[in-house]
């Protein structure tokens, strides 16, 4: 597991002079700036300068210095030896809004689709703690030839699959479906199914973990952790079987996290719907 770190500050003409003397790949200039680098020797040679004590001439830190890690990336062997997986979402092949959700002049399809504790940030709508009790309604989709599946972008850890793929695929797999209705007539689309995710039957161990980053004040009250990758993805506090499934937890947003077996793992990579990286994938802590 490698970290990377965002490094920021308003930096002044000296600490210029030796970033610049870092090889890193970029030009400091003097002003506010950030920069993410990794860990290693040139990351501990910054953290070295920056950890002097002041003196009366002189201070060591420039004006709102900050050190934050900002995610860590997985070797192939570290992805091999796990079992299961984290991901964001099973990604689409392109982003188009001709894809999201209906009608989404202001998300009013929020209030059709989900309920929980429903509010409203400027003109539009969110949800915390959702729950699905409504099919999503879009434009008919235009298939390519080579598609199998895309997620909904607004509301990225829902994913709609061929109706053909699913069957010969997935059904099989006990993974069960739901309908999508065309926007425009309201009725089922033939070509067009919404995977169902069940939501997981044990609770993952992320408190006190990396992911353990907000207050219920930054969150509006719901207790949610941190969206970007920190660590190795914490296991759950008791095993049980699964191909895909939802956190019960909930991520900065309100979104939660797909699970998957090593099994859907190489399903999903065999008919190329994700990459073997970090980009795709957080693997579970092993023994």
């Amino acid at each position: 597991m490698i970290k990377h770190y965002s490094i920021f500050a308003k930096w002044r003409k000296k600490d210029v002079a030796f970033l610049n003397t870092l090889n890193l790949n970029r030009v400091i200039e003097e002003g506010y700036f950030g920069f993410s680098i990794e860990e290693g020797i040139t990351y501990n040679k910054i953290l070295n300068h920056y950890s002097k004590n002041d003196t009366a001439f002189n201070k060591t830190k420039p004006p709102e210095f900050s050190i934050n890690l900002g995610l860590v990336t997985f070797s192939k062997e570290e992805l091999d030896r796990s079992m299961y997986y984290a991901m964001f979402s099973i990604p689409p092949k392109e982003v188009s809004s001709s894809r999201f959700p209906q009608p989404n002049k202001k998300r009013e399809y929020v209030k059709q689709v989900f309920e929980g504790f429903l509010y409203k940030y400027g003109e539009f709508y969110g949800v915390n703690c959702k729950k699905q009790i409504a099919p999503f309604k879009i434009k008919k989709p235009k298939w390519k030839k080579e598609e199998i599946c895309f997620n909904l972008g607004l509301e990225y850890e829902y994913t709609l699959f061929k109706r053909d793929f699913y069957q010969e695929v997935l059904a099989p797999l006990g993974i069960d479906c739901m309908e999508v209705l065309d926007y425009k007539t309201g009725e089922p689309l033939e070509d067009t199914v919404q995977l169902v995710v069940p939501v997981a039957k044990s609770k993952l161990l992320l408190e006190n973990s990396a992911y353990d980053i907000y207050s219920l004040g930054e969150t509006n009250g719901f207790k949610q952790y941190g969206l970007q990758t920190l660590d190795f993805f914490p296991p759950f506090e008791k095993e049980f079987n699964f191909q895909i499934c939802y956190s019960q937890e909930y991520f900065y947003g309100g979104f939660r996290k797909i699970i998957i077996s090593k099994e859907f793992c190489n399903l999903l990579l065999k008919h190329k719907i994700i990459e073997y990286d970090t980009n795709h994938l957080i693997p579970l802590k092993y023994e």
